[in-house]
């Protein structure tokens, strides 16, 4: 044998050892940026909650005008295979393979008419969405509310679902996942001739290949681009969390209108859940904003609905939208119903499955949360104290001094409604001294600017905020409900809802915002279904939330959804491809909201011996 021979032998041997070793490499490569705990077969079952069935289903996958940030066709969504190699020329299972979504969070849902892809909950098709960037329409995947509001409770083989309830996923994990899968479809030819084969059909002719492989190379030099542009702005946020004010405004004014808008998202808030809400009289954790529709369109803004906010854009296209406010308003009377007692209920303590409820412990907490905690979270709300008079608040609607804008409104409808006297809870504010919590999420709304002369300078401007100063510099918390607003308002138009009907969608009140240096104090009904607690999820049980702050967890893991009954918390043991919550981190504290000795800033009340503390458990899991 020569020593040609032997050359070429030797090179075939080492490629086939590459071709042979590659993948493990990179699947251990891709596996570090994308490790997720191992998933657990459970047993689903779903406890009343005042929602039939059909009513949840719609909910899982009803679009509100999302997209991704960046914008995948939806076809492109399902044909994708997951972000691993394979040994030569074999398939990849799918992306949206169930178990593989599971373990970013992602419930698996079935095959249905208005789901024909089985997409997992809180996956939806946004149909004829419209990209500004380059003024094209397409269908499009999407977030939809369910995505972060829909929970579940595991135990003993058993997986509770709450609907309305906190998320325990990771979606910046997911969002890389699908960055990966994108790129290896563009550089691996036999993953590209597959996912064209998906996409266009068997019959696809070799320039509509090239057409698709360049669609798919601007895609992903997009992503790349916005990803290298925007990483110092984000923090790990990890399983269960995400710094959603932050997040909002720096996709809308960041993204949209001027790049200096961007701000570091270093308040990292837990999935709040939504059961009650629409009956409370401000909502979000700092109680910042009152209307439903500049709640839940900011929100649909926040995931990724493109607003056309470029000052060049011609005057009729300025605030055009893809947000979808018709769902939205659908979305908002499903939770709310007619009443805080027929909407979206919090759900009980399955006893048959979580272990019976001591109901003399429970009355000893009864008597506990009557002394401690009813002032600022109320009474229960199966008790006729809830119903006092001086719990509720009719917003005052036809005060001038509290509606302004009162003439550029609908009076007639306005009138109308004052005279039903419509009643809403009033949730009490702690301010930040009293409370003692991690004040970041606060104090950056509090804080933040936002600079918005490119739309004080072309029309409507006489529409802008009153409170812009000479450089076009305005509060965040005015800025956002300002462009939410004509956002809603130019989506209305476009639909043909006649104008007389815009305060109906609105949700029947005023486009109020505040920012107070203040946590927002709710009812506690189903709140043992909500860890971890506190607003930014840095205290794992309800257990802790009654010792001294000191002596609280001050690291552990999140991303599992094993429940242990006893402390009322999730399993927060080391946990391999979770997330690791450190309180000592800016954002993360878990100070304040202490029961201790003494007086001062974030002493709520009295050190609570060991068994007042397992009475006031055992009842909070009655509400």
């Amino acid at each position: 044998m020569n020593t040609v021979t032997k050359w070429v032998i030797g090179a075939a041997i080492a490629l086939l050892a590459l071709v042979a070793i590659a993948p493990f490499a990179v699947n251990a490569w891709i596996d570090s940026k994308i490790k997720v705990p191992p998933v657990e077969p459970v047993e689903v079952v779903w406890v009343d909650q005042n929602w039939t069935p059909e009513e949840w289903q719609w909910w899982y996958h009803a679009p509100q005008g999302s997209a991704f940030e960046a914008v995948i066709p939806y076809d492109w969504f399902v044909a994708l295979e997951q972000p691993k190699l394979a040994p030569l020329l074999q398939a990849v299972p799918p992306l949206i393979d169930p178990t593989f979504m599971a373990g970013f969070g992602f419930f698996p849902d079935s095959k249905r008419p208005d789901n024909p892809d089985a997409l997992p909950v809180g996956f939806a098709k946004s149909e004829n969405f419209w990209n500004p960037a380059d003024n094209k329409t397409n269908d499009v995947i999407g977030f939809t509310c369910a995505a972060c509001h829909t929970g579940q409770i595991n135990f003993q083989g058993k997986g509770i679902r709450t609907e309305g309830g906190p998320a325990v996923t990771d979606v910046n994990k997911f969002k890389t996942a699908t960055g990966l899968a994108l790129f290896l479809t563009q550089i691996d030819p036999f993953r590209f001739n597959r996912f064209a084969q998906n996409v266009l059909g068997d019959n696809a002719t070799p320039d509509a290949k090239v057409a698709l492989k360049a669609e798919l190379k601007t895609l992903v030099d997009g992503a790349k681009e916005q990803q290298a542009l925007t990483k110092e702005f984000y923090p790990p946020e990890g399983f269960s969390r995400l710094d959603a004010l932050d997040r909002i405004n720096n996709f809308v004014f960041g993204a949209q209108v001027d790049l200096d808008n961007y701000r570091v998202a270093d308040a990292p808030v837990s999935y709040p859940h939504i059961w009650s809400s629409p009956w409370f009289d401000w909502v979000q954790y700092n109680g910042s904003v009152m209307q439903p529709m500049t709640r839940n369109a900011g929100e649909a803004m926040g995931v990724f609905s493109r607003v056309q906010l470029d000052p060049n854009a011609p005057e009729e296209e300025r605030y055009r939208s893809n947000v979808d406010v018709v769902n939205l308003y659908k979305i908002e009377n499903l939770i709310a119903k007619d009443s805080i007692f027929t909407g979206l209920a919090a759900p009980h303590w399955p006893e048959e499955i979580l272990g019976t409820i001591d109901p003399d412990k429970a009355a000893q907490g009864k008597e506990l949360y009557q002394k401690n905690c009813q002032q600022c979270h109320l009474p229960p709300m199966d008790s006729a104290q809830f119903m006092a008079d001086e719990n509720w608040t009719t917003l005052a609607y036809m005060d001038p001094n509290y509606l302004p804008t009162l003439e550029k409104m609908n009076p007639d409808y306005y009138q109308a409604l004052a005279e039903q006297n419509p009643r809403y809870l009033k949730v009490a504010m702690k301010n930040l001294y009293d409370i003692g919590t991690d004040p970041t999420t606060a104090k950056n709304w509090y804080e933040s600017t936002i600079n918005m002369k490119t739309l004080m300078d072309q029309p409507p401007s006489e529409q802008g905020p009153e409170y812009f100063d000479e450089h076009g510099i305005v509060r965040a918390g005015q800025a956002l409900p300002f462009v939410v607003k004509q956002t809603a308002n130019k989506r209305y138009e476009d639909l043909g809802i006649p104008p007389e009907q815009w305060d109906k969608y609105d949700g029947g009140r005023p486009n109020l915002a505040r920012t107070p240096l203040a946590y927002k104090a709710r009812p506690l009904n189903g709140i043992w279904a909500t860890p971890p607690f506190l607003h930014n999820g840095s205290v794992p049980s309800l257990y802790e939330m009654l010792v001294p702050a000191a002596e609280r967890t001050k690291t552990f893991y999140v991303g599992s959804k094993e429940f242990d009954p006893t402390v009322v918390g999730y399993d927060t043991s080391e946990l391999p491809g979770g997330s690791l919550v450190d309180t000592s981190l800016p954002g993360n504290f878990n100070t304040g909201h202490s029961f201790e000795a003494g007086i001062g800033p974030g002493i709520i009340g009295p050190e609570l011996s060991e068994e007042e503390r397992w009475a006031l458990v055992e009842y909070l899991k009655t509400l």
